[in-house]
């Protein structure tokens, strides 16, 4: 079984309740047969964006095209897709084969053509020995199988889930991520899947759709979003631990003359402790991770904190010195939020630690 998936884009889309704005002008192009993940924190117009696509909302001015169709105006059932939101949104009283196959029931598919795609279906999920199973008697992971059988039997060229994963516990969850991403890959339709979760967006998608408050912050691949943050929204959100952001103050006379505006980015996890390194920092305070060591730091008043192997027994008030890798400093202007390619800056920091 396989679907040909179908490209979406959003063209000016705007989203707004009375004085309230939820999507502003937005501009996105999602690929066909791509796994998409639409990322962000709670209110940042993600879920709202999913459900523009869906038609379940209207858009107050914008296009929103799916393959080479306009369905601005067309109701959920025109739009040739389906859905899988964080309810499972399960019929109680039918069966496991039954719930899957119900809307191939109500479209009136013969039975026969019915039977043979929920065949398919069961087996590619792992249901085949629950058919006759209730959703009750069915444990988080295996109702979720279902609420996937019911989306993909349709064959339909483009899936949306709307924070599928939320209910299950973090063993689910992994296991779920892997099985919906092999699904996809395995079906090839388009996938817009929403989630506010860094992990399942990195480790599933595509293609990252990075949303805050309204707008789109970025979109890109996994590792670009993580290794080129295009904003300091971006670099903050994408990381665990999250980008340390430096005013220029931290440096010294290294940046005397730089940008009044300027910040300096640095991930906890590449910084090098070197006695002759450009960054001074303070230890505030210290907590062991086992292979890594977390320490919490102050440079010239900013907070930011160092991940270094190995176990470290600092006291507070401990002065240290840090090397930046010139490849792993990223610069951004808090006027015009956006990132900066200025190699003479980086050069400075990095005072040539490779």
């Amino acid at each position: 079984m396989s679907v040909q998936g179908q490209s979406i884009s959003l063209r000016q889309v705007r989203k707004s309740w009375g004085e309230t704005v939820s999507l502003r002008d937005i501009d996105l192009d999602i690929p066909a047969g791509k796994f998409t993940a639409i990322l962000g924190p709670s209110g940042c117009g993600k879920s709202t964006t999913l459900r523009v696509i869906a038609g379940l909302e209207d858009v107050t001015s914008g296009t929103v095209n799916i393959g080479d169709r306009d369905v601005t105006q067309q109701p959920p059932a025109k739009r040739n897709l389906s859905m899988v939101f964080q309810s499972y949104a399960l019929f109680p009283h039918l069966s496991v084969a039954e719930n899957i196959i119900f809307g191939l029931k109500v479209a009136r598919m013969p039975r026969a053509q019915r039977q043979a795609r929920l065949a398919e279906v069961a087996e590619l999920l792992e249901l085949t020995p629950y058919l006759d199973r209730k959703p009750a008697a069915l444990s988080g992971g295996q109702q979720q199988r279902v609420a996937l059988g019911r989306a993909v039997v349709s064959r339909r060229p483009v899936c949306l889930m709307d924070e599928p994963l939320s209910n299950l516990d973090a063993r689910l969850r992994d296991e779920m991520r892997r099985e919906i991403r092999k699904l996809q890959r395995a079906l090839g339709f388009t996938m817009v899947y929403v989630t506010h979760d860094q992990t399942e967006a990195i480790t599933m998608a595509d293609q990252v759709v990075l949303m805050n408050q309204g707008v789109v912050e970025q979109v890109a691949s996994p590792h670009q979003i993580y290794t080129q943050p295009a904003t300091p929204f971006a670099a903050r959100f994408i990381g665990t631990p999250p980008m340390n952001l430096l005013p220029a103050a931290a440096f010294g006379d290294l940046l005397s003359a730089a940008p009044a505006d300027l910040l300096v980015g640095i991930r906890p996890e590449v910084m090098v402790q070197d006695s002759h390194g450009a960054l001074l920092c303070q230890v505030q305070s210290v907590e062991f991770l086992g292979a890594d060591t977390l320490v919490e730091l102050t440079a010239a008043g900013a907070r930011l904190l160092a991940k270094l192997p190995g176990n470290h027994a600092f006291e507070p008030g401990h002065a240290l010195r840090f090397a930046l890798p010139s490849d792993a400093v990223h610069l951004f202007s808090t006027e015009s939020n956006q990132r900066i390619d200025d190699p003479s800056l980086v050069a400075r920091i990095s005072g040539g630690h490779p």
